[in-house]
Parts: C-alpha cells; structure tokens; sequence
C-alpha cells in the first residue's frame, strides 16, 4: 500500500497576521482520519475473512481427501489453490492486528508473512490461469490430459509453479523489515527501501506484480475461456451447469478481488511518476481505495470454497455425502451401515466424460 497522505484541517485567524495566505493546494496532509477509520475497518474485515477462508478452504481439502477414487488433473490444481487460499487466510489476523495496535510478532514473523501474502496471491493466479490452459487443452486441442500426465509429471509441474511463486515472493524476504513510521504513528511490518532508490525499487516490483500477477494470467485466461466458448458456441452447448461454468465464476471472482487494485496502485504509480497532478483530497480519496480493494484482493481467498457452494453441483453433493456418512459414524455404536455413494460405479460410467470429483 502507498504512503498515505492526508488532508489536516487548519484553523485560521480571522485577523491579519502579516503572512501570505497559504494555498489549501499546497497545506501538508497527514493520515490521522484514515489511520482511526483503518483501525477499526482492517481487524473487522480480516476477521471475518480468516474464518470464512478456513472453514472454507478446510472443507475443500475435507472433500477431497475424502475421495476414494483417482483424481483428475483438476482435483490436484483444486487441492494445491485450497492450500494457497488456506495459506493465505492464515495471514490475515497478523494483519489485522497491525491495522488494531502495531506489529507485535517481530521481524522474522513479518518477513514470513509477507513472502506467504505474496506467494500465495501469486499462485492462486498462476493455478487459475492452470485450469484455462488444461480446458483449453482438452476442449479446443482435444488432449487427453488424464491420460497423458502421471503423477510424476504432475508432480514436477507443481514443484515449477510454487518454485516461480517462491522467487516472486523472495524480495519480501529481504525488504520487509519492522520500524516506527511516522506517517502511520505506530510501528509496522513494511517494505524498506533506501530513500534514493526508494521509487524505482517500489515502481518496479508493483509492475512485477501487476505483469506476473495479474496481466498475463489475465491475458492467457482470456484467450483461453474465449476460444473455448466460441468452440461450444458453434457446436450448439450450452457451458451453464458445467465444470467451464464454474472455472468462468472463478476467473470473475478473481477480476473483481483484484482487479480494482492493481487500477488504483496504477493511478497511485502515475501521481508518483508526475503524469497526474497531486493534491490532498486525490490522495485522500486514492488512498481509501488502496484500502478497500487491497482488502477485497485478500479476502479473495475466501470467495471461491463460496463459489464452489453456490455454483458447483457436485462439491455440495460431495460435502453433503462427507456429512451424512458423519452423522451415520457418530450413531455407529447403534450398529447403522453407513450408506455411500457408489463413488467407483459412477467414476467408471463417466470416466470419459468427467472432469474432477468436485467440479
């Protein structure tokens, strides 16, 4: 987030003082009003999404661990976001307490949460963009991916994409640090970067961010989601109450957790290149709404275990299964057989036309 700058209101004498008047353009602005609004906005928001996201999240890892038959390719990139978003969720009561008082858990449990905030916010792009490529593959390409990769690929593919997110996240690692900041009054978990090369440094790892996280995952999602549907389009299907329904839900909700962000951190980035004109009440307004979408990005990863809820027929049929089977087991000592889905019956009969065991 940007340092905020933020409109004070000045008394002035109604009587001369013998000094110009001082332009309201060019008053200093200082972060108090903003600073008692986030104190109050981040611990609540934050709150309520590390609860959401791990009963979520758990519930999507309770799902598919409790499957008994092979998984698809899909279900390993399901696996892998549920752990990143999980991950991720984990985080955010260290910052909601540092938006509550200061950072009180020191200098190596913020650099840890700050590469964990990164990495995961880039590999639960980077799995995203995974599924448009693999129904790419399989819709347009006509590859037969469950066949084609074992286990062992998988695997190493995994490996590649949390090694790149470790890379991106590594310079958290080394920037982050804890001081007092005058402009927050208080002391922060921050990126610190030495006064004269403070602005490249900060210009250069958000247009990183904003290529590696969201533009080009974007781009190739695009391209991907757009072949696909002109594909079923032709062909006369309908994409509703299909896997591609939900992955499209997915790749909205991705849009609007982040993709207001990355706006405001690009007018952000043009105020401090010069090209737009700065003054207190821009900054002021610029400012909350770093706030807001920041928020709304992180609290990402609590929105798609909802949009599996809501969207994806067959993960409620599979959490409603994991509970029915543990009410039976609970009552078990009265000797009930649990009854089951026929979860290998219906795997064969649509061995060929299944995409995941939740999707």
């Amino acid at each position: 987030m940007s340092d905020p700058f933020w409109l004070e209101d000045y008394s002035y004498p109604e009587f001369p003082t013998g000094y110009p008047d001082i332009d309201p353009k060019t008053m200093p602005c200082t972060q108090s009003e903003m600073s008692a609004f986030a104190r109050h906005f981040g611990p609540a928001v934050f709150s309520v999404g590390f609860v959401v996201g791990l009963l979520g999240n758990g519930l999507v890892l309770a799902v598919l661990s409790s499957q008994r038959c092979p998984w698809f390719f899909a279900d390993y990139l399901l696996f892998q976001l549920a752990v990143a978003d999980l991950l991720l969720a984990f985080t955010l009561p260290f910052w909601a307490t540092q938006f509550a008082q200061n950072w009180v858990f020191g200098e190596f449990l913020c650099k840890l949460t700050g590469a964990l905030s990164t990495m995961n916010s880039y590999s639960t792009v980077f799995l995203l963009a995974a599924f448009s490529v693999e129904r790419y593959l399989v819709i347009i390409r006509a590859v037969q991916i469950h066949r084609c990769l074992k286990p062992l690929h998988i695997c190493l593919a995994s490996i590649l994409l949390w090694g790149v997110c470790v890379g991106l996240s590594a310079v958290e690692l080394h920037f982050r640090t804890v001081s007092y900041v005058s402009q927050a009054g208080a002391v922060i978990c921050h990126q610190h970067f030495h006064p004269q090369e403070a602005e490249s440094w900060r210009l250069a790892l958000r247009l990183i961010s904003f290529m590696f996280g969201f533009l080009l995952p974007l781009l190739v999602m695009t391209f991907c989601y757009c072949r696909i549907l002109i594909r079923l389009h032709q062909a006369g299907i309908s994409c509703k109450n299909t896997p591609l329904y939900l992955l499209l839900v997915m790749l909205l909700l991705f849009l609007l957790g982040w993709g207001p962000f990355h706006g405001f951190l690009l007018v952000d980035s043009l105020q401090r290149l010069g090209h737009l004109a700065r003054d207190c009440a821009r900054e002021k307004a610029l400012d909350l709404g770093l706030l807001f979408t920041q928020s709304l990005g992180l609290l990402h990863s609590c929105l798609n275990p909802l949009a599996y809820a809501f969207v994806g027929v067959k993960f409620r049929r599979e959490l409603s299964r994991l509970f029915h089977n543990w009410a039976v087991c609970k009552r078990c000592q009265q000797h009930f057989s649990v009854p089951e889905y026929s979860q290998a019956t219906e795997h064969s009969n649509v061995q060929g036309v299944d995409y995941s065991v939740m999707m």
